[in-house]
């Protein structure tokens, strides 16, 4: 998720561990670790590709987090004695491994288990930002650190925590029940299909977004909890087969490939043949699409994967989820 959140369940989870002994510290510790993972941003790389496949990697392994934690407790230990090992040990260990799993469960992917090489995970039962997550975790944090002593500031960290919880719990169980009847109705539709992704939509989980990969086609499809039909529309679209026959050798096609599942379109712009990420973004516009190569009159030649920059309609889209999840006939 965003690192603002991300370091407000830092916060929580450090509090949580240590915060009998020193309730602020021990939070605003939590807060710094957590953000340390998302500092990989700062990494420069070859082009956007390597950029947006390479972010959530080595810094957000569970490997790696639990190597390194012994070791940064061992050190921060010596500089600050107010908890002891184990403390520090847990505080440390809990903020990275909590914090890799938060983004797992948003779609855009995270490889938990790096350097072993797995499509990420790319849970999609939370948005990438979403308020009603963030909020009680915000309301915590700054009792906390406007008045560590007050049993009020405890009061409110702790139900804002267990609350963000739940709504993870929340958000995973409409996500199965979604998903159960996505493939009833992909059943009774008689749409075949290799690969599906029911992921939240923006800022909420009451309106998921369906993506149905069928080698040569896509589907693209809106359920909202409130629905009061079982009946799904999928959309259908085609998924440009013919170019990736074409463009399987390339480098840059198998890792979009390998980093999105199989979720993904390719297209021809001109001369240029983009590849789009349908896990984030809504027909006709994705946040990520990235050039691949060129189609001119000497074939096919790669270039360099960066992204391809498009128009966006984030605040009809926005407006229109809004009103999606409450009527269907939108």
């Amino acid at each position: 998720m965003d690192t603002l959140t991300q370091a407000l369940l830092g916060g929580a989870v450090g509090y949580a561990v240590a915060g009998k002994t020193s309730r602020r510290k021990a939070m605003l510790w939590g807060a710094a670790i957590a953000v340390v993972p998302d500092l990989d941003v700062f990494i420069a790389y070859d082009n956007d590709l390597d950029a947006m496949t390479f972010h959530r990697s080595w810094t957000h392994s569970w490997f790696v987090h639990s190597a390194v934690a012994p070791l940064l407790a061992f050190l921060i230990q010596r500089v600050d004695k107010t908890f002891s090992f184990t403390q520090w040990l847990l505080l440390i260990w809990l903020t990275l491994i909590t914090h890799a799993g938060l983004d797992a469960l948003t779609v855009y992917g995270t490889q938990l288990f790096w350097p072993m090489m797995p499509s990420p995970a790319s849970g999609g039962s939370v948005f990438i930002i979403d308020p009603i997550y963030s909020i009680p975790l915000l309301a915590g944090f700054l009792a906390v650190l406007v008045m560590p002593k007050k049993e009020l500031s405890n009061q409110i960290m702790r139900c804002g925590f267990a609350f963000s919880c739940l709504y993870l719990i929340w958000g995973y169980a409409a996500q199965q029940y979604i998903e159960s009847q996505t493939q009833q109705a992909l059943a009774e539709q008689a749409i075949t299909y290799s690969h599906m992704q029911v992921s939240a939509t923006a800022f909420n989980t009451l309106l998921w977004r369906i993506v149905v990969i069928d080698d040569e086609v896509y589907y693209e499809g809106f359920k909202s909890v409130f629905d009061e039909t079982d009946f799904i529309e999928f959309n259908r679209y085609d998924r440009g087969a013919g170019l990736i026959k074409n463009l399987q050798e390339l480098n840059a096609f198998q890792r979009i490939d390998w980093f999105t599942n199989g979720l993904f379109k390719l297209e021809k712009q001109a001369d240029n043949i983009v590849a789009s990420d349908l896990r984030m973004g809504m027909e006709p516009s994705y946040f990520f699409r990235f050039k691949l190569a060129k189609n001119s009159d000497g074939g096919i030649q790669p270039t360099l994967p960066n992204r391809v920059r498009t128009k966006s309609n984030r605040r009809e889209g926005i407006n229109w989820v809004w009103q999606r999840i409450w009527n269907p006939a939108v």
